[in-house]
């Protein structure tokens, strides 16, 4: 699998020129690199998407995820599905009720639950990192807990990895990706204007090649995006 490219939203106190991202950055484009189909091969090859009997035939992205998660676990040691401070994430604002203008505050209901990926490095940079294998509302959860998260100190940098646009066509449908997320850039950007410290970047990934073979096999699917509809 390729890296692209790795888009910084806000950097607030230049983490993205320390020694600590630089490092945080080549393990996470380490594992990235490490992703190959077939197994045995030295890059990632994809089945191009086609239309049989009327339904799309795509790739899946378990196999993606299970790859760079051993990666990441195993060989460049990252806590999986880290739990973190979550109380500090659930502290609600003060809004106000329409017509009688009373200050209120709405119940959190539900939790932010874990990230994907965190580590700390010696100098203490706290990172987290959500690899994309759901839909489009699923990434814009993920960036958002990634800047809450940010805001409330809890963690120094965030990533979110995300598939091209070359590669999301040939993924199961609706995954998220970097072309749907495009349009909300400008928005994150400005919530790190009142961030004191904290950076939040989007890692872009792509396959080496395609082929249109029709004996190679596609990633098997799951139930990942829409995988499961026409």
């Amino acid at each position: 699998m390729k890296w692209i490219r790795t888009i910084v939203i806000f950097d607030r106190g230049n983490i993205c020129l320390s020694d600590d991202w630089n490092v945080i950055h080549g393990s996470v484009v380490r594992s990235i690199e490490s992703i190959k189909f077939p197994p045995e091969s030295e890059t990632l090859t994809l089945r191009t998407k086609s239309r049989i009997d009327g339904q799309w035939q795509r790739n899946g992205v378990g196999y993606l995820r299970s790859n760079f998660f051993e990666a990441m676990v195993n060989r460049e040691r990252w806590i999986p599905e880290a739990q973190v401070g979550i109380e500090r994430l659930q502290l609600q604002t003060e809004l106000m009720t329409f017509p009688d203008l009373m200050p209120y505050q709405e119940p959190i209901t539900s939790s932010f639950g874990h990230f994907d990926f965190m580590t700390r490095t010696k100098s203490g940079l706290n990172v987290a990192i959500e690899w994309e294998t759901g839909n489009i509302s699923s990434s814009h959860r993920s960036i958002n807990k990634l800047t809450i998260a940010i805001s409330a100190g809890v963690i120094n940098a965030g990533i979110l990895v995300l598939p091209s646009r070359k590669l999301y066509e040939h993924l199961t449908d609706r995954i998220g990706n970097i072309g749907e997320l495009s349009p909300y850039l400008r928005m994150w950007s400005q919530m790190g204007s009142s961030i004191k410290s904290g950076m939040l970047s989007i890692i872009i990934v792509e396959q080496d090649s395609l082929t249109d073979d029709l004996d190679f096999k596609y990633l098997p699917r799951g139930n990942d995006g829409q995988a499961r509809k026409k």
